[in-house]
């Protein structure tokens, strides 16, 4: 327990202390060039994936954002500048990370550098001894499994091309090497998101995720990933709601009216950023194309992105302000998608 403690508490600093009071500090008084970089960021380790789930654009093979996998050469750019910034990377946004075969090297790299490192997998892949032994001694902070299903059938109405088998099969493996290594530090969590063809196995996930003895958490979707900040609630509505569980505890959106349920301030701008595999910088994980880019990690230094143009611009945008250069976080605000 006590080592456990140690390792959660060694990715502190007063520098990193610094940046996340900053944040609050800054977002709160509506500055928009900020004295401070972000603690918490989203690195793509690619975004290319095996499954084909119907409201994402990786599983509907969108091209519209270049496809590839982040190379270790890049990610340690990332972590030499900034690292020492940093107490939370997110290896994942569009794609399955362990198609990456540089994953567990990044999060080494990571590791040493005193940053958390969290990953969200389908774990629908073939994964032998090795490999999860491999996965289990890179000491990740988390490692999310989505699985929404819990008999194949459900399952595969959603995670199209995966297999549920597979995926409960990997998921024992896992549990039972954090075992094997006395890595009490990893902890594995069951995604089980809610659609409408589901529903009905939230109870039956909850008693098998006791029998498996993994936490489990059950979670809200929304509509297509990547088109909901470019359209009105109203049109995702009309092309997803039959995505979408009966039951309003677990529904995003008032159906009534259209609209997602809650809204709040979005700080993202001022607490966190998103850098794709390829070295693109967008303001947060909802914009898939490089088309948005605010910069590129490879052309400039991300300490000139984050106080650039384009940042300070969207910054204004959603405080209200008057500001020049247009961003995704105009489209985004225009669309009431900003808020949620």
């Amino acid at each position: 327990m006590l080592k456990d403690l140690r390792r959660h508490l060694r990715i502190y600093s007063i520098r990193k202390l610094y940046n996340l009071i900053m944040g609050k500090i800054q977002f709160s008084i509506g500055s928009t060039h900020l004295y401070y970089y972000p603690a918490k960021i989203t690195i793509e380790s690619g975004n290319i994936c095996n499954l084909r789930c119907p409201l994402c654009p990786s599983g509907q093979k969108d091209n519209s954002a270049r496809k590839g996998l982040l190379s270790f050469s890049d990610f340690k750019r990332i972590i030499d500048e900034i690292g020492k910034d940093l107490l939370l990377i997110r290896l994942y946004n569009w794609g399955e990370p362990l198609l990456n075969k540089e994953l567990t090297k990044m999060v080494e790299y990571a590791d040493q550098n005193r940053i958390a490192v969290k990953i969200s997998t389908n774990l629908s892949l073939p994964i032998d001894e090795a490999q999860a032994d491999a996965l289990i001694k890179a000491n990740l902070q988390k490692i999310y499994i989505s699985c929404d299903g819990t008999s194949s059938s459900t399952y595969s109405t959603y995670h199209i091309d995966g297999d549920f088998n597979k995926v409960m099969s990997n998921m024992r493996l896992l549990l039972k090497k954090k075992k094997q290594l006395g890595n009490s530090y990893t902890e594995l969590i069951w995604l089980f998101h809610v659609f409408s063809h589901n529903e009905h196995e939230i109870e039956t996930a909850k008693t098998l995720a006791k029998e498996i003895g993994i936490k489990l958490s059950i979670n809200k979707i929304r509509t297509d990933m990547g088109k909901e900040i470019f359209e009105t609630a109203e049109k995702s509505l009309e092309r997803d709601s039959k995505w979408l569980p009966e039951n309003p505890e677990y529904n995003t959106f008032n159906m009534t009216e259209k609209k997602p349920r809650k809204h709040f301030n979005c700080h993202l701008l001022w607490t966190e950023t998103v850098i794709n595999w390829d070295g693109n910088v967008l303001p947060c994980c909802s914009v898939y194309s490089e088309t948005y880019s605010f910069g590129n990690i490879k052309e400039e230094s991300f300490k000139n992105i984050w106080n650039s143009e384009k940042y300070i611009s969207a910054r204004k945008e959603v405080l209200g302000r008057n500001n020049n250069t247009k961003t995704v976080c105009h489209i985004c605000k225009a669309n009431d998608y900003l808020y949620i």
